[in-house]
């Protein structure tokens, strides 16, 4: 099968996972379009990528470059307009990521009337959102990377906690709990936030972000009480800093329909402690098997609580979870998804 893949997005191939860091979303379109290429398909991914590239048999195209002569099937990603770049598909794909509100826009209905796709979502929670039935839609999960799949527990896991959700979803309030409730009982403990906005900032003492200036003056003052802000890392990277820690930190977002670093980290065997105290997120209640491989903790008190039991070098609350997680959150890889998306055309 022919299959032609398109994003227009930033710039990145099918090598961008293996070295720099990636959005979640962009990293499952360079995996998708590998796992199709794996299973022997014809692939052609289209980006904003500046160069031409064979990538583990994708065929890598700068989005100025012609469009493949011949196409079976057409995954366009994130946008409805998309389906348009290839007008001769035999069968239309419109895999969504974000939340599906953004298909409400006249241009965006346009382009679905016109093609039909098939819209695929990441969840049974991102499907609901859309709230109508105007399109056939499939629910696909996506795969997690084998590297996050394979990794071994450390011999020595230090007392270490992370967070990698964005400045702005909620991690004012966790750097607060880890001030007043959790680095009192854990002097030893560090949290590791992994954000690049934020190391701009630190290595640049100031930021120009308005919304950001309350959380960057909380991260200048918690240097004191254990927390270091990190760039993000490549795939390899952030395999490796998941095995070496106790608390995936996590805030919920009701905006988020996946959670892909959540996803890589309890495929890693990194316990989850999610702050769910408006009520657990149905979206991350896919992610986390609640009180197997994390929990979702109903106030601050447990959140804190939890957190300090996870970065207890003596106690089993981590080593407990991070079996389980190991065991429960590991099975499907790239090839699974792949697999389900041959099931829409054939």
């Amino acid at each position: 099968m022919r299959i032609t893949m398109i994003d227009d997005g930033i710039a990145f191939d099918g090598a961008s996972p293996e070295e720099r860091p990636l959005g979640g979303a962009e990293k499952a379109f360079a995996r998708l379009a590998a796992a199709f290429a794996a299973r022997g398909h014809e692939v052609s991914a289209i980006t904003r990528n500046g160069t031409q590239a064979v990538i583990e048999q994708v065929a890598w195209l700068p989005w100025d470059a012609p469009r493949p002569p011949e196409t079976d099937v057409l995954i366009a990603f994130r946008k409805a307009r998309l389906l348009s770049e290839v007008e001769d598909a035999r069968h239309h794909c419109l895999w969504l990521w974000d939340h599906p509100s953004s298909l409400a826009a006249e241009d965006e209905r346009a382009h679905l009337a016109r093609h039909k796709p098939t819209l695929v979502f990441t969840g049974e929670t991102h499907a609901r959102a859309l709230k109508t039935d105007i399109l056939p839609s499939r629910v696909i999960v996506p795969g997690v990377a084998d590297i996050y799949r394979t990794t071994q527990e450390a011999a020595d896991v230090p007392t270490v906690a992370i967070v990698t959700t964005h400045p702005l979803h909620g991690l004012q309030r966790i750097l607060r709990l880890w001030r007043d409730g959790v680095h009192p009982v854990r002097p030893e403990a560090q949290l590791h936030i992994y954000s690049a906005v934020l190391r701009r900032a630190l290595n640049a003492g100031q930021t120009d972000q308005e919304a950001l200036k309350s959380v960057f003056e909380e991260v200048q003052a918690a240097q004191a009480d254990g927390v270091h802000v990190r760039r993000p890392q490549a795939d390899p990277e952030m395999a490796d800093a998941y095995a070496h820690a106790r608390a995936h930190l996590y805030p919920v977002n009701v905006r988020e329909m996946y959670a892909s670093t959540l996803a890589e980290s309890q495929a890693a065997g990194l316990p989850a402690l999610v702050r769910a105290t408006g009520g657990a997120s149905a979206q991350l209640l896919e992610r986390v098997k609640n009180g197997m491989s994390g929990y979702f903790t109903p106030d601050d008190e447990a959140f804190v609580n939890l957190a300090a039991a996870l970065l207890d070098p003596e106690g089993a609350v981590y080593r407990n979870l991070a079996r389980e997680a190991r065991s429960l959150q590991r099975s499907r890889g790239w090839a699974d998804a792949a697999m389900e998306f041959e099931a829409l055309w054939d």
